[in-house]
């Protein structure tokens, strides 16, 4: 625990972080602009920074903080360009591989390649404190001869194979990706729109055409689309090509979707015409703001789209199929581009955007008059940039020049479930975004602006994700985050839950668990940021009071009240419980003298049933004895005494056969026995057997005698049953 506290506390006091905020504050030629910047990049445990004053990139790995080695805590290394860039850098990107960095601002862009890592740290070329790196300027050319186009934004592309595509977007209304291979040559570019600038445009002016919000703003890639190719010769359908459509939102609030791919072909994917403007519903006069600042894709299914406006407001849209309605009206509208393609691929559908929720930020903190007691207006306004959340695809973060801002969609998924399920028609309750005010840089209307300079997320080195804010001051700003605060923890660690167990009848009444509701109750609309404005505002007493108010009104309302109402809520709900274990008690008792009594019964009736079974089988008995005696009554016999018969007259046969051959045996004995008499004088050898032979011919000469008398009594005693 320790060592969490340390890398949340101790950053700032690193040594290399201390030199870092000295350079960039007393630089003189620097000018700190009025807009936030994403000078700080956060990969898993490693910190990556833009030192603007020496034109490096400082990388510390937050892990040094769990070691005891003072040497290893403030080891950091220091990633140089071969060939730095030549204007100010506003922001940076890594690509998904984090094999390269994009290092960016409003006149040109220039790619890092990161190298290696090894060692026993696994550090940059083994631990290295100075590593150089091989740069690359992309669009140099173009923007070198195009003075007054300015980058709006740059993305990698997520279609790349090799992840070296870097998609840009200029103030031309061009949507360019390139390849690092040629970085000069765009592989291909997408018209958004009018390209005509003022003959007085400048770098640092903005064109007319951006005043009045004809020029894209900002865009993201959402989820790739499979595109069916048509045959010319058969009109058939072939395999399908992906895509990957770009959402680009123009500064008067339309949003188009313009399709891109990587390939080079000159009859491929060009010739996809531009989708929009796509219709929004419930539709709005104001066209839900007239000043979009950026927008984002959110990966979540279904696809939700959010759009800033720079007064602070958020647009939470879906993205879904058009109607035949809105097809209709929407070809009807007039179109960015009008390329026909029906010779090459088949149109995407149509989609149209259903706008789920509006919510506004709170950008300077709201406080009353301390004269007047009045809500004091405040009408600053600042372009709102998005980082989507890594950790949770419904959550994502806004900075501004105000301060930081978390925003959560719980109601996401239950959307989710809602179009998985095909058997569910019960269409979500409707539930709001939850939005929490975590970092203000300018407290009061008449403070001056304190760009964010840079926000990351830290996950791995404690239980709970935590954000890491650079501010216009060059301080970090530690904050963590709370899954608990914005959904359920999910499973619970535990065993499986019984199958005999009885579910309360409380809980088959309400939709939702007390915890949920308890959770609602004490779920906060306003909340009391941490306030990180600049040093070297003098903030008076009567605005400190004014502050002071404002958080006072908020602990009572958010946290006081609400814990009030949840303590009444519990303490009624204990009541209600107690009152129901009271009755179920007295329940109990009535029921244990209910089965005392069900027990005798059940005793009496289990007598009773012995007895009935043993008076039913005497029963059975006697019926069988009535039954054998009128079958013996019967003048017919039955099958058995048939066959009784039949076998008694086959042995009757075979005593005739052996009665026969007894008396043929008889006629030879006394036939020699006259032979014998009559010839005494002659001499006959008298045949002699042994003992073994003639106890052998005594044995069965007696045994079939046994077997004679013993079939002589069974037919005697068959002839007497039968009566024959």
């Amino acid at each position: 625990m320790a060592a969490v506290d340390n890398w949340r506390t101790c950053l700032n006091d690193l040594k290399f972080f201390k030199q870092l905020r000295e350079n960039n504050n007393t630089d003189s030629k620097q000018k700190k602009g009025a807009f936030s910047k994403s000078l700080l990049k956060i990969l898993d445990t490693d910190l990556f920074v833009w030192d603007g004053y020496d034109d490096q990139l400082l990388n510390y790995n937050l892990k040094n903080f769990s070691t005891n080695s003072t040497e290893k805590k403030s080891r950091f290394q220091t990633l140089q360009c071969t060939n730095p860039p030549r204007y100010e850098i506003d922001h940076i990107e890594f690509n998904s591989t984090k094999s390269f960095l994009a290092l960016w601002g409003s006149s040109g862009v220039m790619v890092v390649e990161i190298p290696q890592r090894w060692g026993k740290f696994s550090e940059f070329e083994g631990g290295k404190p100075l590593v150089a790196c091989k740069t690359t300027s992309v669009a140099d050319h173009y923007f070198a001869s195009h003075k007054s186009v300015q980058l709006l934004q740059v993305a990698w592309h997520p279609g790349s194979e090799t992840d070296s595509h870097l998609t840009l977007l200029t103030s031309d209304n061009l949507l360019s990706t390139y390849d690092l291979k040629e970085p000069d040559v765009p592989l291909h570019t997408v018209k958004l729109g009018d390209a005509v600038q003022d003959v007085s445009d400048s770098p640092n002016k903005p064109s007319y055409r951006a005043a009045l919000g004809d020029v894209a703003a900002s865009f993201d890639f959402g989820p790739a689309i499979p595109l069916q190719r048509k045959n010319r010769l058969h009109s058939t359908l072939v395999s399908p090509d992906v895509v990957w459509p770009a959402y680009v939102v123009y500064g008067n609030g339309d949003v188009i979707i313009a399709f891109t791919d990587l390939t080079p072909d000159l009859t491929g994917i060009k010739n996809l015409s531009i989708q929009g403007p796509l219709l929004m519903h419930p539709p709005a006069e104001d066209n839900y703001g007239v000043d979009a600042s950026s927008i984002a894709v959110l990966g979540t299914s279904p696809t939700v789209l959010v759009i800033a406006t720079r007064d602070g407001k958020l647009h939470h849209c879906l993205v879904m199929d058009s109607c035949t309605e809105d097809n209709t009206l929407q070809s009807e509208s007039p179109s960015v581009t009008s390329v026909d393609s029906s010779l090459l691929y088949l149109n995407p559908d149509e989609v149209s955007l259903y706008v789920y929720e509006s919510v506004e930020l709170e950008l300077s903190l709201t406080t009353n008059s301390v004269e007047t007691d009045e809500y004091i207006e405040d009408t600053f306004t600042c372009p709102i940039k998005i980082m989507k959340d890594s950790i949770a695809p419904d959550r994502y973060h806004c900075t501004h020049s105000a301060g930081v801002h978390t925003i959560v969609l719980p109601w996401v998924q239950e959307y989710q479930k809602f179009f998985t399920d095909d058997q569910t028609d019960n269409v979500p309750e409707q539930e709001a975004c939850i939005v929490e005010h975590l970092v203000c840089t300018k407290p009061l209307p008449s403070s001056p602006v304190a760009p964010v300079l840079g926000l990351g997320l830290v996950k791995g080195l404690s239980v709970e994700p935590s954000l890491l804010t650079l501010t216009s001051d060059y301080e970090l700003v530690s904050l963590p985050l709370c899954p608990s605060r914005y959904r359920n923890s999910g499973e619970t660690l535990r065993s499986s839950e019984d199958p005999t167990a009885i579910e309360s009848p409380l809980r088959r009444l309400s939709r939702e668990s007390f915890d949920e509701y308890i959770k609602k109750i004490l779920q906060r609309n306003v909340t009391n940021p941490k306030l990180k404005f600049d040093k070297k505002t003098e903030i008076s007493q009567q605005e400190c009071f004014q502050l002071l108010t404002r958080t006072t009104q908020v602990f009572r309302g958010e946290y006081l009240q609400k814990q009030e109402h949840a303590q009444q809520e519990i303490q009624k709900r204990v009541r209600i419980l107690r009152n129901l274990r009271i009755q179920q008690e007295e329940d109990i008792e009535h029921l244990k003298v209910s089965q005392n009594k069900v027990r005798d019964m059940a005793e009496n009736l289990a007598s009773k049933y012995s007895d009935c079974q043993d008076k039913q089988e005497e029963i059975i008995q006697r019926i069988e004895d009535v039954m054998r005696r009128l079958q013996e009554k019967m003048p017919l016999m039955s099958e058995a005494e048939r066959g009784m018969k039949r076998e008694l007259e086959t042995m009757e046969e075979q005593l005739k056969v052996y009665k026969r051959s007894l008396e043929q045996l008889k006629i030879k004995q006394e036939y020699q026995k006259r032979q014998i008499s009559q010839t005494p004088n002659r001499v006959y050898a008298s045949p002699t057997l042994k003992s073994g032979q003639l106890k052998q011919i005594k044995e069965v000469l007696q045994q079939e005698g046994d077997d004679l008398s013993e079939m002589l009594k069974r037919v005697n005693a068959l002839k007497l049953e039968a009566g024959v």
